[in-house]
């Protein structure tokens, strides 16, 4: 069951972005969309794709668990300066460590991410353009309506992964919590084909309900980096308008 809300279009329109919020109450099932056209249109999942290549990895055995660590190989990247130093899973995943899950790629290796991808339904399961960037600039594609989708089928443990590698994962994608609620979430960005693509997907709980949730905002290209702090700002708003978050997440 899904419904087109337009009453959260003002938060887009002070944010100066074009973009789209999806919403699932995993109780009710109730799903609202803000741009239904939107919703349904794929892009590269850029980072949020952390989350599938941390499950297959730890499925395939490439990740050990919680405290599987690899070694940063001296090359400055010239992305975040925490991406400079060895990482385990759990700080890779916080600090979006872009060299650490190209290496877990490669190691599961082409064939291998390709089956577990169609196995999740997840986008249209493009590996192409290369194993160790196929999700940054390369040909896989999802919708907000599939994140969606892949996040509910996350919660529920409904993944063909073992149970114990979804709740690892969806516990190291907090961002926030305080009794009585909780925020989930991982963040993307790339740029390509003259526009910068920002995300962030994951999952909320408050009072006893579970909602998932995509935001994907679209921008020229030039302006990739104002994307990366409205992303977190434009998404707490939209969760707090849809009560999927109280108003004291805000602060």
């Amino acid at each position: 069951m899904e419904r087109v809300d337009g009453s959260a279009q003002p938060l887009f329109a002070a944010a100066q972005v074009e973009g789209v919020f999806v919403l699932r109450s995993l109780t009710t099932g109730e799903q609202i969309v803000t741009d239904a056209a939107l919703a349904g249109v794929g892009e590269l999942p850029a980072s949020t794709f952390k989350i599938p290549n941390a499950l297959i990895g730890l499925e395939r055995g490439v990740l050990a668990g919680a405290d599987a660590t690899l070694k940063w190989d001296g090359v400055e990247r010239g992305g975040s300066p925490e991406w400079d130093r060895d990482h385990d899973l759990g700080s890779a995943l916080r600090d979006s460590t872009v060299w650490f899950f190209q290496e877990v790629a490669r190691r599961i290796g082409a064939e291998a991410m390709r089956a577990s991808l169609v196995a999740f339904a997840y986008g249209n399961a493009d590996v192409g353009g290369g194993i160790d960037r196929f999700w940054l600039q390369g040909a896989l594609r999802i919708s907000p309506r599939e994140q969606v989708e892949f996040m509910s089928r996350l919660h529920r443990r409904a993944l063909p992964v073992a149970r114990e590698h979804m709740a690892l994962v969806e516990h190291m994608l907090t961002r926030a919590q305080a009794p009585g609620w909780s925020w989930r979430g991982k963040t993307g960005l790339t740029a390509h084909e003259g526009r910068a693509v920002g995300w962030l997907v994951g999952l909320t709980e408050r009072r006893g309900t579970t909602w998932a949730y995509a935001l994907m905002l679209r921008a020229p290209e030039a302006e990739v980096e104002r994307l990366m702090p409205v992303r977190a700002e434009l998404a707490r708003a939209l969760l707090i308008h849809y009560g999927a978050l109280p108003a004291e997440a805000g602060r």
